[in-house]
């Protein structure tokens, strides 16, 4: 189960919930102050490689517009 990050937008908590896919944008109740004027946020994470740079194979632009270490 994908766990969602949520804000108030009354109290400006931000705060976390596992939820089924289907419910991600359901209504919520903040932890907070129980309030239901609540979104959820554009919730970041880091990813690592290991440094390869592997080559698009020709005609397919690169996914990160080329400001990367891809090798575009």
């Amino acid at each position: 189960m994908p766990l969602y990050e949520y804000v108030c937008l009354d109290c400006l908590t931000r705060f976390d919930a596992l939820r089924p896919m289907v419910d991600a944008d359901a209504p919520i109740a903040c932890e907070e102050c129980q309030g239901e004027h609540t979104s959820r946020a554009l919730s970041l994470f880091y990813a690592q490689s290991q440094g390869e740079a592997r080559p698009q194979p020709a005609g397919q632009a690169c996914a990160c517009g080329g400001a990367c270490s891809c090798g575009h």
